[in-house]
Formats: structure tokens, C-alpha cells, sequence
């Protein structure tokens, strides 16, 4: 039996070109079926609904074929759905373009495993936050923080917060520090409190103040 095949990103862990096995079949209803693929990175699975353009279903399809089948490029079936879906990451609302692309990124790359990367993003993002929100010449992150829980523009535990999960550091940008997935799991937590405290929430409040 030929091999099938999807050529689709994991809606799970997001890896691209991901393998994915096929595992089941099931008809739908004439010409429709069900099949159950299992991805290799990270086991999860993923169902795409196909519809028959030939004679065959996919599985007597490959039993009668010495080449691979890959369903979504074949002119012999049509997939017409997957899931899941992969989930849509998006930042906080009213949070600064360049801060909001390296927040999705740092949670794309915490779905696909790479929890450095992740971490540095984080680190990107706060360093452009408090730059927007502190407009004075510190270089250093942690002298921004500092300065932002002294005007108000951050509580005092958000501060210790960022402490606690080393953002206020250069370690996750500067050095081989590793990264634990439950460190960055943190990491991404303070991240998005973080955007929400100091933009999502003054942009509800000036909105609102603009309609009464």
C-alpha cells in the first residue's frame, strides 16, 4: 500500500511541513471520507474531510497505486475541511505594532517548542513596551521598569513580576541561559498582563470617557 499523506501545518504544535501519518478511514456519506492523520512531532491528531474525484477512496486508491499519495495534492480527492483549526494568536488590544509582532511570535515559537526564542521575544516586546511608555534615555530595561513603577505607569508587583521571571534581565537575550517550558510559559503570562495593564486598559478608559 502506497503511503498518504497531508502536507499541512500542525494546528497543534505549529510545525511546518509537519509529518503527518495517516492512521483511519471513514466514509462520510457518497464519495466523502474522513481521514485521520497523526502528527510525529508532537502525536496529536488532525481529521481532514476529502471528497472522491475518481474511482477510488483514498485507501483503495493507495492499495492500487506505487506512489505516495498526498491528498491535499492530488487531482484525485479534494479535501474540503481539517481540523482543529489552528488557533490565532493575537496580542492585546491597543498594543503597539512592533510590540504586538514579536508577542505573537513569542507565542508561536513557545507552541513549536523553542522556549528561547520565545523567552528573547518576550524580552523584545517589553523592551519596546517600556520605551513607548517611558520616553527619558535608559538604556537598560530594568532602569525603565524602575522608573515606570515610580510614576504609577506599573504597580509595585508587576515590577517584582518581572524580577521574578527575569525579564528585567539581559540574560535571555545576551547569553546560552536555557529556558524551562514552564519558565516561559511565565514569561508569556507577565508578557501579555503586562500589555494589557499598560495599554489595553488606558485605551478602554479613554474610549469610554470619549462617549460620556
Amino acid at each position: 500500500m502506497a503511503m498518504i499523506s497531508l502536507d499541512k501545518t500542525c494546528p497543534h504544535c505549529l510545525k511546518e511541513n509537519a509529518v503527518l501519518k495517516f492512521i483511519a478511514e471513514a466514509p462520510l456519506k457518497n464519495s466523502f471520507f474522513s481521514l485521520a492523520f497523526q502528527c510525529q512531532s508532537c502525536f496529536k491528531l488532525l481529521v481532514a474531510e476529502v471528497a472522491q474525484t475518481s474511482v477510488y477512496g483514498p485507501s483503495d486508491h493507495a492499495r492500487n497505486s506505487p506512489f505516495p499519495l498526498i491528498v491535499n495534492k492530488s487531482d484525485k480527492f479534494r479535501v474540503t475541511d481539517t481540523y482543529p483549526k489552528a488557533t490565532v494568536v493575537e496580542a492585546p488590544q491597543s498594543t503597539p505594532e512592533r510590540a504586538s509582532k514579536f508577542f505573537i511570535e513569542a507565542k508561536e515559537d513557545f507552541a513549536r517548542g523553542r522556549y528561547e526564542t520565545s523567552a528573547m521575544n518576550c524580552r523584545k516586546v517589553i523592551d519596546i513596551a517600556t520605551k513607548v511608555l517611558h520616553l527619558n534615555d535608559e538604556d537598560k530595561l530594568v532602569r525603565r521598569i524602575t522608573a515606570l513603577r515610580a510614576t504609577g505607569l506599573i504597580t509595585q508587583e508587576m515590577a517584582d513580576w518581572a524580577h521574578i521571571v527575569r525579564i528585567d534581565t539581559n540574560g535571555a537575550i545576551h547569553s546560552d541561559e536555557e529556558f524551562t517550558q514552564d519558565e516561559v510559559d511565565q514569561l508569556i503570562k507577565f508578557t501579555e498582563v503586562f500589555l494589557t495593564y499598560a495599554f489595553t486598559l488606558p485605551a478602554l478608559v479613554r474610549e469610554k470617557r470619549e462617549t460620556t
